[in-house]
């Protein structure tokens, strides 16, 4: 495989048991149970695991869907409604008391994301965590509703023009409130969104303003991928606005793409004649596919995905961990979109053996940490998800990555 898609030295070998029901089952056990015995209340919540700390103190508090307590809650409540596992206590009272106490004290207010500081994005800041409280509590009345389509509204022309902190993130809340309640408000919000955000593409992707730089992401985590994504989902938003849009999209896709044969990989930057080539769901193939796979059939998309995954699965999975960020589990998740997209159950037994090789790795991280990492894109429970979606009756079904497809359910 060419060293020049990738780099080896940010993977490993394979490993972990070989795939089974029941060893999955025991695994999503394993990881719910650690998450409700560590637990420390409503306003306490998680302990923070050192790798996602950076500079922060060990006591900060996380509320957000990205690294706190709106994205273990949304998670423990997806499982439990799968069936794979009881419906915790608290989670009722941890979702009525999430919105208020983030505004009381929001957080990453020192970073540069947009106005104002920090916008009301949807993995970092407001909005999601109310998306993730409604997924919680359906019907819990009208303000927390008339709360997010304002944070909708706030964040419609936020300059980072990405997914994490920007008008993308919270399109993504439109449309799954649109879906569910026919609401015209929120198919106007998301079509205000989207217009802005089409009329900002410039050639060959959109320029991010953001932490106090201007670039031009490719992959999903902050880039074209996921603004991509979003708007193919709501093509039927845009009527006639949306003319040639998909065209536009897997044009730049096709454009953007490196080849060795049968491998696909794709710049972290456009505009960077050297650079890293992660290979992972923020930067990278692995993104690309799950974040195209739902792009009209066509041959050069086609090819692209799988060639895409190919390398996604030769690279193996990721040493710095096992989150769906920038770990083996978001790796996975393009597997099984593609699994999805062909019908091949090639891609469903390789899906399952990074699966299983993330849940060995989420074991051997607490041994060595003496504690779990409870967040939902960077730890423990975005394997549970992964797990939960590769069982037999689950599998043939659902493609969706965690929160971002379908947060509502």
């Amino acid at each position: 495989m060419s060293p020049e898609l990738y780099d080896p030295a940010e993977h490993r070998p394979l490993a972990g048991p070989p795939w089974s029901e029941d060893a999955a089952r025991t695994a999503i056990a394993a990881i719910t149970d650690d998450a409700i015995a560590s637990y420390r209340g409503p306003h306490r919540l998680w302990p923070n695991h050192p790798a996602d700390l950076d500079d922060d103190p060990a006591d900060r508090i996380f509320r957000c869907i990205y690294l706190g307590a709106a994205g273990m809650a949304w998670g423990l409540d997806r499982l439990a409604g799968a069936g794979l596992a009881d419906r915790w206590p608290a989670i009722d009272e941890l979702a009525t008391v999430l919105p208020g106490d983030y505004r009381a004290d929001p957080e990453l207010t020192e970073l540069e994301t947009g106005t104002p500081p920090p916008p009301p994005s949807l993995l970092f800041g407001e909005s999601g965590i109310l998306i993730a409280c409604e997924a919680i509590t359906a019907n819990d009345g009208p303000d927390r509703q008339d709360e997010l389509a304002a944070t909708i509204a706030t964040n419609a022309r936020n300059e980072t023009r990405e997914l994490c902190w920007g008008s993308p993130g919270t399109m993504i809340a439109a449309e799954a409130m649109w879906r569910r309640t026919g609401d015209p408000r929120w198919r106007e919000l998301w079509r205000d969104s989207a217009l802005w955000l089409i009329e900002q593409w410039e050639d060959p992707v959109w320029v991010q303003d953001m932490y106090g730089d201007s670039s031009r992401y490719v992959g999903a985590g902050h880039g074209f991928a996921s603004n991509a994504s979003v708007l193919l989902s709501g093509l039927d938003l845009l009527g006639e606005e949306g003319d040639d849009l998909a065209e536009r999209i897997i044009t730049t896709t096709a454009g953007l793409a490196q080849r060795d044969g049968p491998l696909a990989q794709w710049p972290a930057l456009a505009d960077a004649e050297i650079e890293r080539r992660p290979v992972q769901w923020c930067h990278g193939a692995p993104g690309i596919v799950t974040a195209l796979a739902s792009a009209p059939a066509d041959w050069r998309i086609d090819g692209l995905l799988a060639a895409g995954a190919e390398l996604t699965w030769r690279a193996g999975p990721l040493c710095k961990g096992v989150g769906l960020c920038h770990g083996t589990a978001g790796n996975a998740y393009a597997l099984l979109a593609l699994h999805h997209r062909t019908g091949d159950e090639r891609w469903l037994e390789r899906a399952r053996a990074f699966a299983m090789d993330a849940a060995a790795d989420v074991t051997a991280w607490r041994a060595r940490h003496g504690q779990g990492r409870f967040t939902l894109f960077t730890g423990d429970l975005g394997v549970a998800l992964l797990l939960a979606d590769c069982l037999e009756d689950r599998a043939r079904t659902r493609s969706s990555f965690p929160f971002l497809d379908h947060p509502l359910g």
